[in-house]
């Protein structure tokens, strides 16, 4: 009897896991998606209340309609440890967020279009953003530490016809250090041109990297925040966080 016992409740709380990681799972990819204004997709999702942490693997953003390829950007792995508590009130309070950005795919299509500016800032978040400050509404997001770590950048030129032209951009920087960001939709600019300006692609693909060092600013409240390398209850939690980018 007490078998029986032990093994439906493994059975429930694997169910429950299940359940919990395939919610949090919906709610960061679609949040991400509105955030990035593209399509996303990830491989898993692990989270544990217990130690307040969620691990994402195999994070990706996909190409707008008009392009050749799918993939724009990878991240083998993301990594939060989280305050629990502030989600219920949709609010949340990240100690520690570590991003492992695989490879960003920069495509210029055959009609001089390039795939990265699908993902700049829609005009007027920041207008959006400044009257929210005005009107002295606190911050719906604080990340303590965001650790940024980029393999590689590539980039691929179909606009002169035939096979791509294609060059290879190898980043490898690693944790490198952002405080006290405020804004979950900047954070993807400030991927963005962390990525970008470890290249040439602003004079090969007349990239303006104009908007995303703007949304990398908003991110932090000022580059000067730039360090440098060096169940009911979690359905609610999942709500939480998707009402930070409503």
């Amino acid at each position: 009897m007490k078998i029986k016992i032990i093994i439906i409740v493994l059975v429930v709380f694997l169910a429950f896991g299940f359940v919990k990681n395939s919610i949090i799972q919906s709610v960061i990819s679609t949040t991400i998606s509105k955030a990035a204004h593209v399509p996303v997709s990830i491989g898993s999702t692990s989270a544990s209340l217990l130690s307040s942490s969620i691990r994402i693997k195999n994070l990706r953003l996909y190409n707008p309609r008009g392009f050749p390829e799918k993939l724009m950007l990878e991240i083998a792995q993301i990594f939060i440890d989280f305050d629990p508590a502030p989600l219920l009130k949709g609010q949340a309070h990240f100690q520690e967020v570590r991003v492992d950005l695989k490879q960003l795919v920069v495509i210029k299509n055959k009609d001089g279009r390039v795939n990265v500016d699908a993902v700049k800032p829609a005009k007027g978040e920041s207008r959006e953003r400044a009257a929210a400050k005005s009107k002295g509404e606190g911050p719906k997001l604080k990340i303590d530490k965001l650790y940024l770590s980029i393999g590689r950048v590539v980039y691929k030129d179909y606009s002169l016809g035939g096979e791509p032209r294609v060059e290879v951009f190898d980043v490898n920087m690693q944790d490198r250090v952002f405080t006290n960001i405020e804004d979950p939709n900047a954070v993807v600019s400030l991927v963005m041109f962390e990525a970008l300006t470890k290249t040439t692609l602003s004079r090969l693909a007349n990239l303006d990297l104009g908007s995303f060092e703007g949304g990398a600013g908003d991110a932090v409240g000022g580059l000067s925040n730039f360090v440098g390398k060096g169940s009911d209850g979690v359905e609610n939690a999942a709500k939480g966080i998707l009402s930070l980018f409503q």
